[in-house]
């Protein structure tokens, strides 16, 4: 945790999550600062990379890609680090795979994707185990989301869950 960040960095961080588009105007007005005082302070945090960016969270089924899975990649063991390189190549340049998360335990990698058909995802599969250093995959289909928030959860709450300990 970055330590010159203070209670109203934190409040401000959380009103973001909430809403990106937000004023700095409007933001000020819920931390109690000036618009350019929170101006002032994003930028900083932006220059420091605690902000990384902004987005926009699209409705996945009007877009068309309403199809959610998660996939568990295995790999070789005596992987070369080139062929873990053209597995992760591939996985930052193809653009139905939403998240990529090297895990340890029994799988290797762990992939978000977002397809518009099974049959898309059965083509993004096998693209996936044509690449050298897979061992196997195996794939959960998302029936209904329950709960989903975002980048991250919010920063708020996990700020004061670091204080109490």
């Amino acid at each position: 945790m970055n330590s010159f960040l203070d209670e109203t960095d934190w409040l401000i961080l959380s009103e973001l999550q909430k809403d990106g588009r937000a004023s700095h105007a409007a933001l000020g007005k819920k931390v109690g600062l000036t618009g350019p005082s929170v101006y002032s302070r994003i930028q900083k945090m932006e220059r420091e990379e605690i902000i990384k960016g902004y987005s926009v969270h699209l409705n996945s089924e009007k877009i068309g890609q309403g199809l959610l899975a998660f996939i568990r990649v295995g790999t070789y063991a005596s992987s070369a680090a080139d062929e873990q390189d053209a597995f992760e190549g591939y996985v930052r340049d193809e653009p139905r795979i939403l998240e990529c998360h090297d895990v340890d335990g029994e799988d290797s990698y762990l992939l978000k994707v977002r397809t518009d058909s099974l049959e898309s995802l059965r083509n993004l599969l096998a693209e996936i185990r044509g690449i050298s250093s897979v061992s196997r995959t195996v794939s959960s289909i998302n029936m209904v989301t329950v709960k989903e928030s975002g980048l991250n959860s919010p920063v708020i709450l996990q700020n004061r869950d670091e204080k109490k300990t």
